[in-house]
């Protein structure tokens, strides 16, 4: 079959403040390119092929040294549909992938079919569900590139040019895992209060199992993201040519949970991961390395880390108990609160500008205020009322945390005042689910932040 491989590119300390001199132009809550125009919003991936057996699935491909796909047996001829509407390219010329079809989506993502026998017409633009070629593969047929034998290759492309398994993007009646969400639902957002709130979305698409967190480049520049991008860290940024991706290399566990934060002991971003019942540190060291702490957790574990100076501190929903995990110059601790949360609440850790630990969790229905006092740990109920499982993201603010929350597709701003707990929507809507990071930052500075 085919190997369409080459080597990862991975990216250094140097690398990554490059991009940062190309993000420095771009516009505080996006450049000219941050908002698509999306001819077709509503339209959900299909899979044209899920009748058809595979022979070689994504991560066969992955594990190979392919960049990924999915190989459908089928024979030579096979018409070949459309997954969603779009420009249809024609290259007759594609190196190992043989003849190939690709359609472009109006946010920039293609769909392409590779190994083909020949095209139906020539390019056009193309509805979902038509027929833009038909299958090939056979060993040393016009078209077949590498192949060895009848087959059609599958992958698609974000607008970033990160190759991306389609089958996260098709619901699962059409034999895939996405839940058949429109492709806007998976575009990287944009989220800020400069000058009034406003939440815009990038082009950039990311696959559904993407787990991220945001974090500060500069004063003045957008945010950025370390990204787990199917089990591959990456990092996200915007450049005067919109947002992109940059792959380091480095393996994480597909889905696993990150946070991400930066010290002054290190210029680059750390990033945090739950892989394996164990919390794992990765950061550049003259090279990205991935190491694992002394920390364990249970398999229902939610966390959140923060830094006061270079000492790493953390808040830990360890199956209902909270911890609190820290690492200084005599390594990795972590401590029992003596306090109880809901069994998988959601919850956020951030350094108040005293130098205090503080969080906030969302549980039972009500965000409640994490805190040290008088030599114990406190939890106390706030004013403010949100649906446990609503996605947070908090952030240090003038003498209580702060978070921002998805309340069902309502972006809504949650902080303490003298005269009690504020719970109050932005005007802003997204789509319900949608993750939320917020970049930490001087707690004067205007909240920003990224969705997905």
């Amino acid at each position: 079959m085919s190997p369409e491989s080459h080597p990862h590119r991975r990216f250094s300390r140097r690398s990554i403040l490059r991009a940062g001199s190309v993000a420095a132009g771009f516009a505080a809550l996006g450049g000219p390119t941050a908002l698509a125009s999306i001819a077709l919003a509503g339209e959900v991936i299909i899979n044209p092929f899920a009748g058809y057996p595979t022979s070689d699935g994504w991560w066969d491909h992955i594990n190979r040294g392919s960049l990924g796909g999915i190989d459908y047996v089928m024979g030579v001829g096979t018409p070949l549909r459309a997954c969603a509407s779009g420009q249809l390219l024609i290259n007759w010329n594609n190196g190992t992938g043989g003849y190939t079809a690709t359609v472009v989506m109006a946010n920039g993502m293609r769909s392409q079919y590779l190994h083909l026998s020949g095209f139906n017409g020539g390019e056009r633009m193309v509805r979902q569900g038509e027929i833009v070629g038909y299958s090939g593969g056979a060993a040393g047929a016009p078209g077949s590139g590498s192949s060895t034998g009848p087959h059609l290759h599958w992958h698609m492309v974000t607008s970033g040019g990160t190759r991306v398994n389609p089958l996260d993007y098709v619901g699962v009646s059409s034999g895939g895992i996405g839940g058949g969400l429109p492709l806007e639902d998976r575009r990287l957002g944009h989220l800020g209060t400069a000058g009034g709130w406003v939440h815009m979305l990038s082009d950039l698409v990311l696959p559904g199992n993407t787990t991220y967190g945001a974090f500060s480049p500069g004063a003045g520049q957008s945010p950025r993201a370390m990204a787990n991008v199917d089990g591959v860290m990456r990092l996200v940024y915007g450049g005067s040519n919109g947002w992109t991706t940059m792959s380091s290399g480095l393996a994480m566990a597909p889905g696993a949970p990150l946070t991400v934060l930066r010290t002054p002991a290190s210029p680059s971003a750390q990033v945090f991961t739950l892989e394996g019942g164990r919390l794992w540190h990765t950061f550049d060291g003259n090279g990205w390395r991935k190491l694992p702490s002394s920390v364990t957790v249970s398999g229902n574990c939610t966390f959140s880390m923060t830094a006061n100076g270079t000492d790493v501190h953390g808040l830990f929903n360890d199956n209902g108990r909270l911890f609190h995990v820290w690492a200084d110059g005599s390594g990795w601790h972590k401590g029992d609160t003596g306090v109880n949360l809901e069994p998988g609440a959601d919850l956020v850790a951030v350094i108040q500008p005293g130098g205090s630990l503080q969080g906030l969790s969302l549980e039972y229905g009500r965000v409640h205020h994490i805190f040290g006092a008088n030599g114990r740990w406190n939890r106390i109920p706030t004013t403010a009322a949100l649906p446990t499982g609503t996605p947070i993201a908090g952030r240090a603010g003038n003498g209580w945390p702060q978070l921002v929350a998805n309340h069902n597709g309502a972006i809504t701003h949650v902080w303490g005042t003298s005269s009690g707990w504020m719970c109050v929507p932005t005007g802003r809507t997204t789509n319900p689910g949608r993750r939320i990071s917020l970049v930490e930052d001087v707690a004067s500075a205007p909240l920003v932040g990224l969705t997905l």
